[in-house]
């Protein structure tokens, strides 16, 4: 029984690895990892073989993860991927190591033009996304 908690604690490890860098652009640190591990134990979450290759693929790359997060907002806002993710996401926000992360910041004027590209690659992962999670949904049903 040990090695297998020791087995999904290295899974619970990687994935706030993954998501931390794909929420935040500073490193996981030891306490917001072991945060995380103790809430996936605690939710036991289990997932469906769609949810499976959903994570499996997330963990790829950033630009993977994005482009499901986007797509699973749209078609599936309750899924349990997205519940990990949030989950992370709240342990970061509420985090003493990550509150410059989350404070306004002043920016220039040329950051609008940034914003608009942003919003204009949001739009174009959500429309990638959708697509990608109907074809893993089709793919595992």
């Amino acid at each position: 029984m040990k090695d297998g908690l020791s087995n999904m604690e290295e899974v619970y490890s990687r994935e706030a690895e993954l998501f931390t860098a794909y929420l935040v652009s500073s490193p996981l640190k030891e306490r917001e990892k072991k945060l995380y591990n103790k809430a996936m134990i605690h939710f036991d979450l289990k997932l469906s073989n769609f949810e499976k290759e959903l994570l499996k693929r997330m963990m790829k790359s950033n630009t993977n993860m994005a482009i499901i997060d986007a797509g699973l907002a749209i078609l599936k806002p309750s899924s349990l991927v997205r519940r990990k993710l949030f989950t992370m996401l709240a342990i970061l926000e509420a985090s003493p190591n990550y509150t410059s992360e989350f404070f306004s910041k002043k920016y220039s004027f040329s950051y609008y033009f940034k914003l608009l590209y942003i919003g204009v690659r949001a739009v174009f992962r959500t429309m990638v996304g959708v697509f990608i999670v109907k074809k893993i949904e089709r793919k595992c049903i």
